[in-house]
């Protein structure tokens, strides 16, 4: 799996990105509310301080006053500065903030005053330059509140990585748990520590679906205690049986006696194939070698009902090669396969195509979706199939050919 990561460090990452972006975004903020704050300010300071100084033009003043350093007023539009005029309507009045690209900066308040010339607009213009900072000395403060802004970062940073731990400390101990015990141990989980709610939740649920797996495996031994010595004790007494009445000549009892007896061998395969199913075979590995008298000798049990069928055989073996699997279950899937595709297909043709990778049962036949003649369908064959290359990790599909039959591939996971 690629990216994944602890609990811990998603948390951290996460809240880190947050407190950044949120330590940009203030950061922002803060600068653009010192800006909005110092032009309202001056723009209202101007709006009470310039008519106070307009009442020299009701006494006579008149053109541009120099009222101090800062502030000057005007009785004409024409008297303001051009980079003033261009912005401004002769008709406007109010107060306004202008910032230039030399980085200059100007107050301008407008109102109707009674002179000697009549009612006219007038203006106040204050040079913001003389009393905000310079440049470098703004700067200065920026980078203080900057770092002043990263020292923040850095203890929220150590706060949420301690917050993120602990939080995810009784997750990655449930994991580490989990990971510890065996596939065969479904003893109950704890966790020592400080438990969330959804954490509980979630313990609880793995302590309840470990108990039914405890006791589903359980069965399962029983089972495979109970099949192996009830069901093999009886199949011997019948064999014991069947030898008996084979010592009496009588062609109706002889052939009773082999139908059974053959009945009884399959029996006991089934059984044994159900049991190495069951078994856990992950430690031990066992080859077995594919060769043509392997193959021979499987496809053996069925040269009666081939006959019987009228069926065409043909089997082909690519190479001999070794394959880790028990020899009864690889038996089992291609006779599995072999039967049904042999009582599905009476005087049609079936092939066996076996190789390293695969193995391929091809047949005519009636295909899928019909059930075949005195024959109970497919049944448990390819369940078992599916089982045995569920087992193995291998790949089974069956599926219609274009004409007619179907083909039945399992492909090996070497």
């Amino acid at each position: 799996m690629k990216n994944v990561k602890p609990m811990s460090s998603k948390i951290i990452q996460v809240y880190l990105l947050g407190a950044v972006v949120l330590l940009a975004f203030y950061g922002a903020i803060f600068y653009l509310t010192i800006q909005y704050t110092e032009n309202r300010t001056s723009e209202r300071r101007l709006a009470l301080v310039a008519p106070h100084h307009f009442k020299l033009f009701s006494q006579g003043v008149s053109g541009e006053v120099q009222i101090d350093p800062m502030l000057k007023i005007y009785d004409k539009y024409d008297l303001l500065p051009p980079l003033i005029m261009r912005r401004l309507d002769k008709s406007w009045q109010g107060s306004i903030s202008f910032h230039f690209e030399d980085d200059s900066e100007y107050n301008v308040f407008a109102q109707q005053v009674l002179t000697e010339k009549g009612l006219t607009i007038v203006y106040a213009l204050e040079d913001v330059d003389a009393i905000e900072w310079d440049d470098t000395k703004f700067a200065i403060f920026q980078i203080v509140i900057f770092g002043v802004g990263l020292l923040i970062y850095f203890i929220a940073a150590i706060f949420i990585i301690k917050m993120a731990k602990r939080i995810s400390t009784p997750f990655s101990n449930l994991a580490d748990k989990l990971e510890r015990n065996g596939n065969e141990e479904y003893t109950q989980l704890s966790i020592d520590g400080e438990l969330s709610l959804e954490l509980v939740q979630m313990l609880t649920s793995i302590n309840t679906y470990r108990s039914r797996i405890q006791d589903a495996f359980m069965r399962e031994q029983a089972f495979t205690r109970y099949v192996s010595h009830e069901l093999r004790t009886p199949m011997t007494i019948i064999r014991g049986g069947i030898s008996i009445l084979r010592r009496i000549e009588d062609d109706k009892v002889q052939k009773q006696s082999s139908r059974i007896d053959n009945a009884v061998i399959e029996m006991e395969q089934l059984v044994h194939t159900f049991l190495l199913m069951a078994r856990n075979e992950d430690d031990v590995l066992i080859n077995v070698t594919v060769s043509d008298d392997f193959i021979k000798e499987i496809v053996k049990d069925f040269e009666a009902t081939i006959k019987a069928n009228n069926v065409v055989f043909h089997q082909e073996l690519q190479c001999d090669f070794n394959l880790s699997v028990q020899p009864l279950l690889f038996s089992a899937v291609i006779k599995n396969l072999l039967k049904n595709a042999i009582n599905c297909s009476i005087d049609g043709n079936v092939s066996l195509f076996v190789s390293p990778q695969r193995i391929d049962v091809i047949d005519d036949g009636i295909g899928l979706e019909a059930q075949p003649r005195g024959y109970e369908g497919f049944g448990i064959g390819l369940n078992i199939v599916r089982d045995i290359c569920k087992k193995y990790q291998w790949q089974f599909s069956i599926n219609n050919n274009v004409r007619k039959g179907c083909t039945a591939s399992v492909i090996f996971n070497k």
